[in-house]
């Protein structure tokens, strides 16, 4: 086939929500898929540090990172958007006023406030029990706020009991910023969580941009997804593609909707666009 570009999300998409790993046919379609001359990105609301451990397990030489914040290709960070380090505190405290769990992601570490270090401390033994909760919290490039120095913050993840103290926090928000509804690790929250980067930063940016950087259309560029934060990864591809187990919006989106994460739903679609 001709050149093309594909964008896969990980949480739901690349990564099972049940077996929390990436399936075997998955990785054998993204390979086969490089070996017909494809390009191949992860793009994620993960950070950067937090991509790394699947992008070397399935072999992708690009990340977009931080919901469009950042574009990494071959093991170089090619560019980042940050959130003013003023607009980063101001949103901290604010969360943290309000009761509400955050992480900030920079580009080596996710660093998180006591009440979310803590959810995760909870979860993971669940998910990999196999591993100590300290390896979990190495993999996944996890630190607590104690640990922060200072670095450039991409994103804003954040989380509340309810929804009304979320809409006490989101009439509050500057125009500096852009909000997406949570996906990812968050996307059970519904309206009670989200993300923020800096205005105009989203998934689709990203595949803008990487598209501009090899002088590609939107026309060979296809993308796969599952929640909220994919929505505009569609509107830049013309193929998107959502998952099975995906939200009524992304499908109602999207192109083609394949079978779910845990059943070749990847692989599936790949074989259904002669991508592979």
């Amino acid at each position: 086939m001709n050149e093309c570009f594909l964008f896969f999300d990980m949480d739901g998409t690349l990564i099972s929500p049940k077996s929390h790993h990436v399936l075997s046919s998955s990785i054998q379609a993204i390979q086969q898929a490089e070996r017909n001359g494809c390009h191949v990105f992860l793009c994620t609301g993960r950070g950067y540090g937090m991509a790394l451990e699947y992008q070397q397990e399935i072999e992708m030489p690009g990340i977009i990172f931080s919901n469009g914040a950042g574009i990494a290709y071959q093991g170089r960070i090619l560019e980042t958007h940050d959130i003013d380090p003023n607009t980063v505190h101001q949103m901290i405290s604010l969360i943290s006023a309000l009761g509400g769990g955050y992480q900030i992601l920079s580009t080596s570490y996710i660093y998180q406030n006591e009440k979310e270090h803590h959810r995760f401390a909870q979860r993971f033994p669940q998910e990999y029990p196999d591993l100590s909760i300290e390896e979990v919290f190495r993999r996944k490039a996890m630190r607590s706020m104690d640990e922060y120095k200072g670095e450039a913050i991409q994103k804003i993840d954040f989380n509340f009991e309810n929804e009304l103290t979320a809409d006490l926090f989101f009439a509050r928000l500057p125009a500096s910023l852009e909000t997406v509804l949570s996906g990812g690790y968050y996307a059970k929250f519904g309206r009670r969580g989200g993300e923020l980067m800096t205005e105009g930063t989203t998934k689709g940016q990203g595949i803008r941009r990487v598209l501009e950087m090899f002088s590609a259309h939107r026309h060979d560029a296809y993308c796969f997804g599952d929640s909220m934060n994919d929505l505009t990864m569609m509107q830049e591809c013309d193929t998107g593609i959502a998952m099975g187990n995906g939200t009524e919006e992304i499908k109602k989106s999207a192109d083609y909707v394949t079978d779910d994460a845990d059943h070749d739903g990847i692989f599936n679609a790949m074989k259904h666009f002669h991508i592979i």
